[in-house]
């Protein structure tokens, strides 16, 4: 009888034990609170053609802006040329900190108007 109730009582441990490992494991994850990004925004490179990366004020977050535009040059024929630049679609902003991505990162549209009147004007400077 006693390897009987050590063979019962390890089973029913290790039944327990799965039990609550499965319950942890199917948990909902805990809500996390948005990190707000705002503005100032300070333009420091295009990474590539349609992509530019910002920095905030205090250097606490860099901002990789994935966008669409179009890029024309105009000339009137007497020597007067200028750039037409028009960002048509801001497709993702991703924001990093000294921690890798901020996937709960929220930046607010005035913000985004922000950083598209940047994006326009740094392209429009000749290279």
């Amino acid at each position: 009888m006693n390897i009987k109730n050590s063979l019962v009582k390890s089973i029913g441990f290790a039944g327990v034990v799965s039990a609550l490992t499965a319950a942890y494991a199917f948990q909902p994850a805990k809500p996390t609170e948005p990190v707000y990004v705002m503005a100032p925004f300070t333009f420091v490179e295009f990474e590539k053609k349609d992509q530019a990366v910002f920095e905030t004020a205090n250097s606490e977050y860099v901002l990789e802006v994935d966008f669409e535009s179009t890029y024309t040059n105009h000339s009137n024929g007497v020597g007067h040329n200028w750039d037409e630049v028009e960002v048509h679609q801001i497709k993702d902003i991703h924001v990093y900190n000294e921690d890798g991505e901020v996937l709960n990162a929220y930046v607010d549209r005035l913000d985004v108007q922000e950083i598209v009147q940047v994006i326009e004007q740094e392209l429009r400077k000749p290279a």
